[in-house]
């Protein structure tokens, strides 16, 4: 799939911040921002909340704080739907990977040999300089 195709696709397919608003104010009740969002499982909690008298008072506070948690759950859902489709161009299973073989390193010269030999046996590792005349 073509970059122009995905756009088309995300476009067609992606979650809006001021829907999911528009939704909380009118039918927040409900939990519809949350279906719309893609979290059923809280949204249907919300429903059942809003359906029973004791879950009212939980429910007020809820909605209070779906004020904030709105924006994260669009952007979660649009990121999870950029990663479908980004997915799609990652070979899977059934496709066949090509595999190279790596260049071979260039030869070194004798210089370049000891330097690398000597990073090698102190494991790459610089000495400290001394810093104790700054705080003197």
């Amino acid at each position: 799939m073509d970059n122009y195709q995905k756009d088309l696709v995300f476009e067609s397919n992606r979650k809006s911040k001021k829907i999911a608003y528009l939704l909380w104010l009118l039918v927040g009740w409900t939990g519809a921002h949350r279906f719309y969002a893609g979290e059923t499982k809280t949204g249907a909690i919300q429903l059942v909340m809003a359906l029973s008298v004791i879950g009212l008072p939980f429910l007020v506070f809820w909605l209070i704080a779906d004020i904030f948690l709105i924006p994260g759950m669009i952007n979660d859902k649009n990121m999870e739907l950029i990663r479908a489709l980004n997915a799609s161009d990652r070979p899977g299973p059934d496709h066949e990977v090509e595999y190279r073989e790596e260049p071979a390193a260039p030869a070194l010269d004798g210089k370049r040999a000891r330097m690398l030999e000597d990073l090698r046996a102190t494991g790459y590792r610089k000495p400290r300089r001394d810093f104790s005349k700054l705080y003197r």
